[in-house]
Order: C-alpha cells, then structure tokens, then sequence
C-alpha cells in the first residue's frame, strides 16, 4: 500500500511540474513586466493564415524533467514486482520504460497549437508572427501588428 501511495505521490508531482512547463502563446496574455511599457504598434492587413504546431524541447532529450519523473515512478512501479535479481531487473526496466514515457509525456504537454500570420503593413513591408489560436484572425481583415520593447509581437483586431 506505501508503493502505490508513493506512486501516487511521484505521478502527481511530475504532473505539476510538466504541466507548467508549456509557454503562454495567447496574444491576449502579457507578461507583468511590460505592462506599462510603450509598444510600437503597426495598422496592417492579414494576407495569410495557417496552423502551425509549436513546441518547447523539439527533441526528446530536451525533457528532462519528464524523463526523470517517469523513471522515479517507472523504478517504483518496477520494484513492486518480483524478489531477489528478478527485483532489480524489472526496478531498472522500469526506471529506463518510465523516462522514455515520461520524456514523451513532456514534449505532448509542451506542444501547443498556433497560427502563423502574414501581415502587411501600411507601408508595404510584410511580416510573420506566430501565436497562440485563442483570438483567430482571417486573410484580408484590417488588424494591428504590436511589437514590445523585448520583441515579443502579436496581431491583433483592429
């Protein structure tokens, strides 16, 4: 009964901290530092649309904290079963099991749909910006292109 509420414990946690980890792509969200700041801000046009799929840690290596996770829960899950050589062999089996799917299990939680705007401005000049799918916009729809001080843009409708 400890072994699985220790499980349950492990699982949990390794919930939280991978959930957390996928960035916030809306362009209705701002990060608390710039609030207050001065934007230059651009009236332009959407001239073309597309999904896209946006992902933080692109190749497996990159999610570590999944990866080790998964092994914790898959080595405690692993050591449940089995006595004497047999034990170690299915507590390694499950560590190596568990990271592989917790790894994956990260990379799924980190990956995001958005949308790809090409805009053109005013002044002729064309520009992309990707964002989150929360606030969609469509070819030909007059909107504004915002730019912050640390570069982070988004289009918006105007």
């Amino acid at each position: 009964m400890k072994k699985i509420l220790f499980l349950a414990v492990v699982l949990c946690g390794a919930t939280v901290l991978i959930s957390g980890c996928a960035r916030n792509i809306s362009s209705s969200t701002y990060d608390a530092n710039t609030v207050g700041a001065a934007n230059d801000t651009y009236e332009c046009v959407v001239v073309k649309v597309r999904k896209v799929m946006v992902e933080e840690g692109e190749r497996l290596e990159d999610n570590k904290t999944g990866a080790i996770m998964g092994a914790l829960a898959g080595g405690a899950l692993g050591h449940t079963v089995g006595k004497g050589r047999g034990n170690v062999v299915s507590t390694a089996g499950g560590a190596i099991l568990g990271g592989i799917g917790g790894a994956f299990a990260e990379k799924a939680l980190k990956s995001q749909d958005g949308l790809e705007y090409t805009v053109r401005l005013n002044s002729g000049q064309v520009k992309t910006v990707v964002q989150g799918s929360d606030n969609p916009l469509y070819p030909g729809q007059t909107a504004y292109l915002i730019i912050d001080h640390r570069g982070r843009s988004r289009v918006i409708p105007r």
